[in-house]
């Protein structure tokens, strides 16, 4: 069995890797030196995949490739910690998101990204902070208070299919220190549509983009939204807290999590109609945005032992006609935007351990060019693990499939990865 996830995952090196077309990154120095900054990038990204937790861990690996690999990774001895440094400090961003796409597009041409029980596609789009000892930074938002030590947070939206199996991240896209999710979401969302238009149908959000400047951009290109309602649309909100009765409900999943855990999620769908107003003397101009066709109410309830332990009610709109989508798929579809916090921001930080030890504190580009290798890396795990043909397979834990790859990179020989297709690099 060993044997066999060696050459699957030294298979998936070799057919993956040169789709990102890493020598079509821009080199920012002057001079090239002993490494080129494809062999540079190409060494950090195996690096992650294979559970590495620092750069010079990395280093370390690249030592102990075994020859197999080394000669197909084009890897021909060890890489300094330093240098991979100081080549990432400087790496263009925009380079390295594009490298994303690549593989992105490689995945699509393949029908790998195809809707899961869905006939529409789903981008979740979602914040992620990070905190770095780094202040007054175009990415960084800097927290300086009487109390606590000058600290930074660099943000960034991730974008996730989350439609599809694996829920690969599609982008990561980097927040202006002088703006936050709110005011950044048309700017990423152009930059998707521009990126992906045809990829996608309907694109989700939590309540940190909820306005109808933002839900009006969405529908302007042609696509729909789902985002959830609050209190800010207090009016929208208000009407369709009143209107939604949980006794309505019309699709319902009970899901166990163990022997004495299940967690119930039951859906309340209701059609909007264009004249509804809210309060006296308000108008549908008030109280409604002009594209809202549907209001729905989710209520989540974790029983333990027969006792209630978390009960919570989350609403949403929509774009998409209430009759659209069957309930059961409504209901998947919210499930589905959880995917871009449950399994790309659990496993970043889980797995890849990206809050603890992002590689670069101490500055915020190097961070960041981290940041989207390792969710280069974590796509194409994603994408590998969920096109296995067994239940085990698409099942198995990060931590082994990181493990995996360590395993092929050290021990594959040249008989065990005999056959291997050659793959051209991506066009770019």
């Amino acid at each position: 069995m060993r044997e066999r996830a060696v050459r699957r995952m030294a298979g998936l090196l070799r057919a993956r890797v040169p789709e990102l077309d890493l020598e079509g990154v821009p080199d920012p120095r002057a001079r090239e030196g002993r490494w080129s900054l494809a062999q540079i990038l190409r060494a950090t990204l195996v690096g992650l995949m294979a559970g590495c937790r620092s750069l010079w861990e990395t280093e370390q690996l690249t030592e102990a490739l075994g020859p197999a690999m080394r000669r197909r990774l084009g890897l021909p001895r060890r890489l300094a910690d330093t240098t991979a440094r100081d080549a990432l400090c400087r790496v263009s961003l925009d380079g390295l998101r594009s490298a994303l796409h690549r593989a992105v597009r490689a995945a699509w041409r393949r029908k790998a990204l195809a809707p899961v029980g869905l006939p529409v596609s789903i981008v979740a789009l979602d914040g992620k902070a990070t905190s770095l000892p780094t202040l007054n930074h175009p990415f960084v938002q800097n927290h300086v208070t009487d109390q606590l030590v000058p600290f930074g947070i660099a943000r960034t939206v991730t974008c996730s299919l989350v439609s599809a199996a694996g829920r690969p991240c599609i982008d990561a896209i980097p927040i202006p220190a002088a703006t936050n999710e709110m005011g950044h979401f048309q700017t990423a969302f152009a930059s998707v549509v521009e990126t992906y238009r045809g990829l996608f149908d309907v694109v989700t959000y939590d309540a940190g983009a909820l306005s109808e400047a933002n839900a009006s951009a969405v529908v302007d290109v042609g696509k729909d939204y789902v985002f959830r309602l609050r209190g800010e649309q207090r009016y929208m909100f208000k009407l369709a807290e009143e209107l939604l009765d949980p006794a309505d409900a019309v699709a319902r999943t009970v899901d166990v999590l163990d022997n004495e855990t299940t967690v119930t999620r039951t859906l309340t769908l209701l059609a909007v109609e264009p004249h509804w107003s809210y309060g006296d003397g308000r108008g549908p101009e008030d109280t409604l945005w002009r594209h809202a066709r549907t209001f729905l109410r989710i209520e989540s309830v974790k029983l333990h032992g027969g006792v209630v332990a978390e009960r919570e009610v989350r609403m949403y709109v929509a774009s998409l006609a209430a009759d659209r989508l069957s309930p059961s798929q409504w209901l998947q579809l919210v499930r589905c935007h959880w995917g871009v916090e449950n399994n790309n921001h659990h496993t970043l930080d889980t797995a890849f351990a990206e809050d603890d030890r992002p590689w670069i504190e101490a500055d915020a580009d190097g961070m960041l060019a981290v940041l989207l290798l390792r969710r280069i890396a974590y796509t194409l795990l994603a994408l590998f693990r969920a096109a296995s043909r067994t239940d085990d397979g698409r099942a198995i834990r990060w931590r082994a499939l990181l493990a995996w790859v360590r395993d092929a990179l050290v021990a594959a020989t040249e008989d065990q990865l005999a056959g291997l297709r050659e793959i051209a690099p991506a066009t770019r």
